[in-house]
């Protein structure tokens, strides 16, 4: 499950610069926002959050097996913003 964790290094980390996460729920929702939360600077042992999401979308599929989802939403997560960054669905 995805749970709020604020100590650096406890993340799903991607290798390189590109990644994808699938969460299967147990039921049909119709999402209103997304929530992004990535530690901040001040906790980053380096002094940088680089390893943060920058641009991502946000697509809903039927089922696990469907290869092209509905997309709900492109966006930029700021890194001089506050941790915990909200989303609107765009469509």
């Amino acid at each position: 499950s995805v749970q709020p964790d604020m100590y650096p290094g406890n993340c799903w980390a991607f290798k390189g610069s590109q990644g994808y996460l699938v969460v299967r729920l147990s039921m049909k929702i119709y999402p209103t926002a997304f929530t992004l939360e990535h530690i901040p600077k001040t906790l980053s042992p380096t002094g940088n959050i680089t390893s943060a999401p920058r641009n991502f979308a946000v697509y809903g599929l039927d089922d696990e097996y469907q290869e092209e989802g509905k997309l709900l939403g492109e966006y930029v997560y700021d890194q001089d913003g506050e941790p915990l960054q909200m989303f609107p669905v765009m469509v």
